[in-house]
């Protein structure tokens, strides 16, 4: 693990934030794609099933950032049906999938939920993630992110995408609002 990065003006930034939109590839998984036969698992289209891994713990900080009333979303350039299946189970308002303009589309979903950029959070790895996380009010890298990425971000991860930097993100993020205590007393005994 590297060490973590945050701008001196992080946790005021993370205190504004009330919608986290992230990348998937190389965010919320390794940035692994496995690619399945369609002999081996049939499906319509006769084309081979994509399939992702996830960090349960990233699931879990989602859970946590929705227990406390703020949203959360994707913006992924490929279109994956475990990616859909992933954001359904979490209960993520936003799904975006085959966004090969991310700049465009964040415009069209900041419009939807009528926020400003300075209370939304984008966690981005690659280049392409680079024109949203230049606008965003709180922009956050994993560690394994791209140098030019990491240049811009208030934050940089300890931990690497699919491997816990989403939740690093997220629990920083309840902490700078001031909202981990409320998260804490369902499991104190």
């Amino acid at each position: 693990m590297s060490s973590p990065y945050y701008s001196d003006d992080a946790e005021e930034r993370a205190r504004r934030v009330e919608l986290i939109l992230m990348d998937v590839d190389g965010v919320m998984t390794d940035g692994r794609i496995l690619l399945i036969p369609s002999q081996l698992i049939p499906n319509q289209q006769g084309e081979p099933q994509e399939v992702k891994m996830f960090d349960v713990g990233d699931g879990v900080g989602i859970s946590f950032v929705h227990r406390v009333g703020l949203r959360t979303g994707i913006i992924t350039g490929r279109r994956s049906e475990s990616v859909t299946a992933r954001a359904k189970e979490l209960g993520m308002e936003i799904v975006e999938q085959g966004s090969w303009n991310k700049l465009e589309t964040y415009e069209k979903v900041r419009a939807a939920v009528k926020l400003e950029d300075s209370r939304i959070a984008y966690i981005g790895d690659d280049l392409q993630d680079l024109p949203v996380l230049r606008r965003v009010g709180f922009a956050v890298g994993p560690a394994n992110a791209q140098a030019e990425i990491k240049e811009v971000c208030h934050m940089v991860t300890r931990r690497e995408g699919g491997r816990g930097a989403v939740r690093e993100a997220l629990d920083f993020i309840l902490r700078a609002q001031g909202k981990w205590d409320q998260i804490m007393e369902r499991y104190r005994v």
